[in-house]
């Protein structure tokens, strides 16, 4: 599992919500990569990323939940608590 964290450093949103999905992210052992939107454009342009902050979880490479702009904090940790409770079934 892995979370794709897409952030501007001009957005004051995203520097509040990276310490709470970095913690999200050890607390669940999942890697975390941290894009810069404006100093790397394509790669979210290739993930359709229009807004900041936005998070992307995945599962070897396939999107399994993305939240953009308005989101909690809550609901990431509910998407990943729920998708490690069915993944564990299988």
């Amino acid at each position: 599992m892995k979370i794709e964290y897409f952030k501007n450093d001009k957005c004051s949103v995203c520097k509040a919500m990276l310490p709470k999905i970095q913690t999200i992210a050890k607390n669940f052992d999942i890697d975390i990569e941290v894009i810069d939107v404006i100093e790397n454009p394509s790669y979210p342009a290739q993930k359709l990323v229009f807004t900041v902050p936005t998070v992307i979880i995945l599962d070897k490479e396939f999107e399994i939940k993305r939240f953009a702009r308005n989101f909690s904090i809550s609901e990431v940790i509910n998407t990943i608590e729920r998708y490690l409770e069915i993944s564990n079934k299988e």
